[in-house]
């Protein structure tokens, strides 16, 4: 009579004893991992943030313009993703005691993009300018010419700003027996230029 009861009872244990492992095994899986964050896309390149961008600045270039200055006024150029091109326009007029001097400069450059970052550009061109000076008085006016091939980087620390310096070869000469000049120059920060582009 007592056989049957224990042998239901230790059938019953090991029954049990059996399941244990299941159940350890299901209380310490680890729990479903995350599916990883999607990675942020990479950012846009400054110096190519669209075709045909307007912008506006200053700029000097590098030589004289025959016993006149260099070729330096505000700047407008026209930027593509794979060149730009400017004009450059200065002016002034100088009054004093009833005589006055005026002055012109204006310039045309185009820049083939070499090479391209993410946040700037380096370009091979140059460009072509003209300088006018009446003299104040009677003296004769003077007009200076500029031929400047050279190379031009420019940095975007916004897509819309740009800051450009340039080394390059400036000849310059000009009427009433101006010297013909020949230079090896670049810009330091006295001579960066700056333009604003709106894109």
């Amino acid at each position: 009579m007592k056989k049957p009861l224990f042998l239901s009872s230790l059938g019953g244990l090991i029954v049990c004893l059996a399941s244990l492992p299941a159940l350890a095994q299901e209380s310490t899986s680890p729990p479903p991992s995350s599916p990883p964050p999607a990675s942020a896309p990479p950012p846009a390149s400054s110096s190519n943030m669209g075709d045909g961008a307007m912008g506006v600045g200053a700029v000097v270039w590098l030589g004289g313009a025959g016993t006149n200055g260099p070729v330096t006024g505000a700047q407008f150029v026209y930027d593509m993703s794979a060149f730009h091109v400017e004009g450059v326009f200065g002016f002034d007029h100088v009054s004093n005691n009833g005589a006055s001097q005026t002055g012109v400069a204006v310039g045309v450059a185009g820049w083939y993009h070499l090479a391209k970052g993410q946040n700037a550009d380096f370009s091979i061109g140059g460009g072509a300018g003209l300088v006018y000076a009446s003299a104040m008085g009677a003296g004769a006016s003077e007009t200076g010419f500029s031929l400047e091939p050279g190379a031009e980087a420019r940095w975007f620390p916004s897509p819309n700003f740009a800051l450009s310096a340039r080394v390059g070869f400036a000849i310059g000469f000009g009427d009433n027996n101006a010297p013909t000049t020949f230079t090896l120059n670049g810009q330091t920060t006295g001579g960066i230029g700056f333009t604003y582009f709106f894109r």
